[in-house]
């Protein structure tokens, strides 16, 4: 069986700015490497065979504390995954988002001479950017790529194989997408997976179909059929005590290679929470 736990990166600078955040490579905030370091320390007995990320900072630096957290020996890593990327905005990225007034009288186009960039509608896509569809062909690329050649590996050995992929809100929900439609039983999804939190996880189990425990096999895509299963989504447990944003460090960038800045902002009012990007929710946790 192969376990794939999906991530989503910490809290970046532009999610504070509510502004389309796809390719553009905005750093961690220092909310944002909190948030990691606690992903970190929860995942911290969960012994990974390979950890992937997306080259974008926000998810390549969360990632690298996920693994600073592995146990020794730590597994392998490829932080340099293109296919994992968030989708691309083209022209609106870095720009503020809106809410349409009236998308059906009015074309994105038209938006766009406006200075106004509200969300696509499906098959739409910001000039120089991507669709839904072009994110949807990306994501089976990566699973194709990445994904599949550990279900091929834990099949023929008969061991479980358990990686985790550091990825972005809509790249993450395609890619859940994606694997569903390998599972033999042609079941729906029962939601749209959208909504994670910064650092939420989630989680997919990919198996074989009628193969007993034990057996060596030869992996071909199309003489075995695979059961894929979505055990958890959207799972936050690591934010549970994490202390609320204080002085306003949500907009402070983390350099790793500066001391955390935090303490100088003690006693500041603390920031609102804000909109994650213009697709992914609101980015509320659970505070202690």
């Amino acid at each position: 069986m192969l376990t794939v736990t999906f991530i989503r990166h910490g809290q970046s600078t532009d999610n504070v700015r509510h502004v389309w955040a796809g390719w553009a490579d905005a750093p961690l905030s220092q909310r944002g490497k909190s948030q990691a370091e606690a992903l970190g320390a929860y995942f911290s007995e969960t012994l990974f065979t390979k950890i992937y990320a997306s080259p974008l900072k926000r998810a390549a630096t969360t990632a690298a504390l996920v693994l600073a957290a592995q146990p020794a020996p730590q597994p392998p890593h490829d932080f340099t995954i293109k296919s994992i990327k968030e989708q691309n905005f083209g022209v609106a990225e870095g720009k503020p988002w809106c809410s349409p007034d009236n998308r059906s009288s009015k074309s994105l186009s038209e938006y766009m001479s406006e200075g106004k960039y509200p969300t696509p509608l499906p098959g739409e896509r910001f000039t120089g950017g991507e669709s839904d569809e072009d994110l949807a062909a990306r994501a089976m690329q990566a699973v194709n790529e990445v994904i599949m050649p550990h279900v091929h590996s834990a099949m023929q050995t008969r061991r479980a194989e358990h990686i985790a992929l550091v990825s972005h809100g809509l790249c993450i929900r395609a890619l859940i997408c994606a694997l569903l439609e390998r599972d033999s039983r042609n079941i729906t999804p029962s939601r749209g997976y959208t909504g994670m939190q910064n650092t939420a996880w989630a989680r997919v189990t990919i198996e074989m179909q009628d193969v007993a425990d034990g057996t060596p096999l030869k992996i071909t895509d199309e003489d075995n059929p695979l059961i894929v299963t979505v055990t958890d989504f959207g799972r936050t447990d690591h934010l549970v005590k994490l202390k609320p944003n204080a002085g306003g460090t949500g907009k402070i960038a983390y350099d790793p290679k500066q001391r955390d800045i935090r303490a100088f902002f003690d006693g500041a009012a603390n920031t609102k929470d804000c909109e994650s990007n213009a697709l992914d929710g609101i980015n509320r946790e659970a505070k202690k």
